[in-house]
Order: C-alpha cells, then sequence, then structure tokens
C-alpha cells in the first residue's frame, strides 16, 4: 500500500488534459445545398458591387437573391435597384419573383427556394407567402427588418382577446449554414454606423463577399448531386450582367 501512494501522488499533480476537440458533424445534402446556394447569392451581389448606397451614386444596395426549383437548380436572380429605378419597392427578392413569374407566364411558386444575402423584409416576405414559395435562407440577419416570416406565424390571440391568428400560409425560413454569413453577423455587430445599407457597402464587407464568391468557384461539393448542381450554378453566374 506504501508503495501506491507516491503513485497515488504523481496522478493527482499531473494535468488534466483537455478532450479533443470534437469533429463537426458533416454536412447533410440540402445543408450542403444551401451552403453553396448561399455562396452563389453573396457571389451574384459581388459581381456588381456597389460602393455606395448612396441614392444619386449607385444602382442600389448590396442585397441580392438566386431562385432555385424544385430540382434544386438555380433559375433566376434579382439585385436590388431601388436607386436606379427610383422605386423604394424594387428590392433583389421582388424583382426576382416578379421577373421569373413574367418570363415563365407561372402562377406561383411552389417548390422553389430563394436564397437571400439579407434576411427578407414584411414586403418581400409577404410576395414569397403569396406566390407560395416553400422556402427561404438567408445569409445576414437584419436585427431591425428581419424576422417578417417568423412574424406572419405568430398567434397573438393568447395575448389578447382582439390577438390574430398565424397567416394561413407558411414559408419555412433559415440561415445559411455558411462560417462566411457567421462572419457578416459579427462584423455588423461590431459596426458603429447607423444603416445596414452602409455596412454593405464597406470595404470590409467586399471582403467577405468576395471571400464566399471564392468559395464558390473552389468548392469541390461532398455529394455527387451537388457538384452537378454547383457546376450549373458556375455556368448560371458566368451568364450574368456585371
Amino acid at each position: 500500500m506504501k508503495a501506491l501512494l507516491p503513485l497515488a501522488g504523481a496522478l493527482l499533480a499531473a494535468p488534466v488534459l483537455a478532450p479533443p476537440p470534437s469533429t463537426p458533424a458533416p454536412l447533410t445534402v440540402q445543408q450542403e445545398r444551401d451552403q453553396l446556394y448561399a455562396w452563389l447569392a453573396y457571389a451574384v451581389v459581388y459581381q456588381d458591387w456597389q460602393t455606395t448606397a448612396q441614392r444619386d451614386s449607385s444602382r442600389g444596395f448590396n442585397i441580392g437573391s438566386v431562385l432555385v426549383n424544385a430540382d434544386g437548380y438555380v433559375v433566376h436572380w434579382g439585385r436590388n435597384s431601388v436607386n436606379a429605378t427610383r422605386n423604394q419597392t424594387q428590392h433583389g427578392e421582388v424583382r426576382l419573383i416578379q421577373s421569373y413569374l413574367e418570363r415563365t407566364r407561372q402562377y406561383a411558386l411552389p417548390g422553389y427556394t430563394i436564397y437571400t444575402t439579407l434576411e427578407p423584409c414584411a414586403m418581400c416576405s409577404g410576395m414569397m407567402t403569396l406566390t407560395q414559395v416553400t422556402r427561404t435562407v438567408f445569409g445576414q440577419r437584419d436585427p431591425d427588418y428581419g424576422a417578417a416570416l417568423q412574424r406572419l406565424q405568430l398567434d397573438s390571440r393568447a395575448c389578447s382577446p382582439a390577438g390574430y391568428g398565424p397567416y394561413p400560409r407558411t414559408v419555412q425560413v433559415s440561415q445559411a449554414p455558411d462560417a462566411i454569413s457567421s462572419a457578416i453577423d459579427s462584423a455588423y455587430a461590431r459596426y458603429r454606423g447607423k444603416r445596414i445599407v452602409d455596412f454593405l457597402a464597406a470595404p470590409a464587407t467586399r471582403v467577405l463577399y468576395a471571400r464566399a464568391a471564392a468559395r464558390m468557384q473552389r468548392y469541390r461539393a461532398q455529394y455527387p448531386a451537388n457538384q452537378v448542381r454547383l457546376d450549373s450554378a458556375r455556368r448560371f453566374l458566368a451568364r450574368l450582367p456585371q
């Protein structure tokens, strides 16, 4: 027993080793696809980057969207153009939905997903709901004008007899599962300016959008089905006006 005492003391004095870092769980097919199309939406904006949000000096704000059909292929795009059109309704999602429906003569968009660089506002959320968009995946959160789709699903009847039930149509909404979207959120949290649209024209934000565009071009998909769609998305991006 006495012989074991020094060993016991040595064990107690030994440093406690931290467990090895856990390996992140691999992305599912859908999560990887969401990541790829989030990068594509950033790339659509980066390709026509606006260095200012001033009304007389820009197309609009650095916000854009892409539309993906039920088969998982990108079919359309839109960029915010409120300044060029002198029309405050011309958000990227609005332009995307209106122009695609007009071009294809479709009535609505069931089964489609919209990937947008910034969390949708109330106007864009309403249009997505009315046109029966199935999902939307956004990149950056908008602390002031975001969560509009969630508010449409709010049931306030438990709070007041005069409350309202949730809107009868739903659009699934989630944030993109990529590190760049998280980095943009963190950068905006540190931003000292007043307007999110000015942040979106800042040089540091441009660097993050450039990083997303570069990742989209270099990335090799884990899943063959996603690689096919990624190759299609690259060809799609190459055809867009700059």
